[in-house]
């Protein structure tokens, strides 16, 4: 019955992936088809198991730094509790949960296939832009899947932060309601990495929108415009400075046990983001 319901509601999926797969080979364009279809899965074959792995990974290590003492306090109960549903079912928790998200945040990079297939197929046109020096070529074929997979990158990354930050609550290594040390020297060890990767992959998301610039549409033409070459672009030059240092400044927290120099160097982070990277542009 199940087999025949699904059948059913993907009829009409089905009857135009046929009509699509006729018309194609109608004009002997099957490979183009294939083509298509192949890049979609390799698209959400790769970004799915990516990040299901690094998923699962960070989930095992935040186990595995599990504290032996658990802490006083109503949060006690609330890992008790999860102790005795999970049990020893800890490992296929963390499978079940790195596929589920891996799905939900891989599967939507199926729409980048023409991106992707443009990326692999990129040529050159032998002209270079006189802003960066870059060939046209790099901002038809390559610019738009680096940017996207970098973007998706970081928003994957955060989400395996938090969800890694929520197994360090559940296995006691931060305690929110405890007296005394809220975040175990693991847990912190743990998210002090993950940040300063958050904050190197933003970096290099900085440093793709320099050459975003000669495609940009602030001015009453398309290009990179005095604004953007004078204003826009020093900013965004400074902010990789600063997300470089606020990485430079978490690894270095891990050795001195504390997060108030990273934590400050991200408030300058967000109000040179906004004063520089938009406020000023503005003006000019």
């Amino acid at each position: 019955v199940a087999v025949v319901v699904i059948l059913f509601l993907s009829a009409r999926t089905l009857s135009n992936f046929y009509v699509d797969l006729l018309w194609f080979d109608s004009v002997d364009k099957g490979s183009v088809f294939w083509a298509t279809l192949g890049s979609k899965a390799l698209l959400g074959v790769v970004f799915s198991v990516a990040f299901a792995i690094i998923a699962f990974v960070s989930l095992t290590l935040a186990e595995r730094s599990a504290p032996s003492d658990l802490p006083i306090g109503p949060e006690k109960d609330v890992i008790e509790r999860y102790r005795a549903i999970v049990g020893r079912r800890t490992r296929l928790l963390r499978i079940v949960v790195s596929v589920l998200f891996g799905l939900m945040v891989g599967l939507p990079a199926i729409a980048q296939w023409q991106e992707w297939l443009l990326f692999r197929n990129s040529q050159s046109f032998g002209v270079e832009d006189p802003q960066f020096g870059a060939d046209v070529g790099f901002y038809v074929f390559r610019l738009p899947f680096l940017a996207f997979s970098i973007d998706w990158a970081f928003a994957a990354l955060v989400l395996i932060t938090m969800l890694t930050a929520a197994m360090h609550f559940l296995n006691g290594s931060i305690r929110v309601q405890t007296p005394g040390e809220r975040i175990m020297r693991g847990a912190r060890i743990h998210l002090s990495i993950l940040f300063a990767l958050l904050a190197v992959i933003k970096a290099v998301d900085y440093w793709l929108q320099r050459f975003e610039l000669t495609v940009s549409g602030r001015g009453v033409v398309q290009g990179a415009t005095y604004t953007d070459v004078n204003a826009e672009l020093p900013a965004i030059n400074l902010l990789i400075m600063i997300s470089l240092l606020v990485a430079a400044l978490f690894i270095a927290g891990i050795r001195w046990g504390g997060w108030r120099l990273p934590l400050l160097s991200m408030a300058l982070w967000a109000v040179v983001a906004v004063v520089a990277g938009a406020v000023y542009p503005a003006i000019v």
